[in-house]
């Protein structure tokens, strides 16, 4: 039995790595059909991950460690042979091995992660997608790549910005958005402001973070008042993987606080990034 079950492994393990064989190195950075499902619990198809384990049956059947918690310990799963599980250490050097450039690489992103981690990355990947809210432009891209597409193809300003000090900013009424740029981490926030005002990050995988906070206030004054009138907010800043579709309160700003024949709107924003 014991060498039976040799014999499975090393059989297993090479069709798991059949493509590294070659020494071609763009066959460590690809995945066929074949070879993904090598890679997979034939249980819950999730990808492998150490611990594996693997029966000790002629057919050598394996299980992930989640499936090897619920099942018997005495019993294959699949073929009903009496015997035990133990360590399938040959083929978690396979998964340890087998890494993949991220799904995101036409984005930017250059990771390559283990394979049993990418979802884990996409999850948290900075270069995750991001569409142009712009009617009928279809345009994809990462948060930085999205900033110089609005940029360039519908002339939104850039600011740039850092965190922890007031930005003043002056919104005509002809141009009531903004781009806000991060010097410390390049991380854009999108400022669209009508007679009210919202504020987000531009990204598609907020849970990742970092997580901001923002002060937000406006100054006007109306004819014949004796002192400026001022709104003023403090918020959680949400995210967004669309230009204003993020779920906000926005501050609202009455319009006998605009200023001059153009309507602005001057507004004052300060982003501080929340410390874990």
């Amino acid at each position: 039995m014991e060498k039976l079950e040799q014999q499975s492994t090393v059989k297993k393990a090479s069709e798991a790595k059949w493509a590294g064989s070659r020494g071609d190195r763009r066959s460590h950075r690809t995945s066929g059909s074949r070879r993904v499902t090598k890679l997979h619990c034939p249980r819950c198809n999730h990808p492998f991950k150490p611990p594996i384990y693997q029966f000790l049956c002629d057919a050598g059947h394996l299980a992930c460690s989640n499936c090897h918690g619920r099942l018997p310990k005495d019993k294959c799963y699949a073929c009903g042979h009496d015997g035990a599980y133990r360590r399938n250490t040959t083929l978690e050097d396979v998964v340890g091995w087998h890494r993949v450039l991220c799904p995101n690489g036409a984005y930017g992103c250059q990771a390559y992660v283990p394979y049993h981690e990418c979802g884990d990355h996409q999850r948290e990947c900075p270069c995750a997608p991001c569409g142009c809210s712009e009617p009928g432009c279809s345009f994809v891209g990462s948060p930085l790549m999205l900033r110089d597409h609005i940029r360039d193809a519908h002339g939104w300003p850039v600011d740039k910005i850092h965190y922890g000090n007031p930005q003043d900013l002056c919104l005509p009424e002809s141009q009531r958005r903004r781009l806000l740029v991060a010097e410390e981490d390049g991380r854009v926030f999108l400022v669209v402001a009508c007679h009210e005002i919202s504020l987000a990050c531009l990204r598609a995988n907020a849970a990742a973070g970092p997580q901001y906070t923002c002060r937000m206030w406006a100054m006007g004054k109306a004819a014949g008042a004796a002192s400026a009138l001022s709104v003023m907010m403090k918020m959680e800043v949400p995210s967004c993987r669309v230009p204003g579709k993020a779920a906000v309160v926005p501050l609202v700003v009455h319009r006998k606080m605009l200023h001059g024949a153009s309507l602005e709107i001057h507004l004052s924003v300060r982003i501080e990034e929340v410390q874990a």
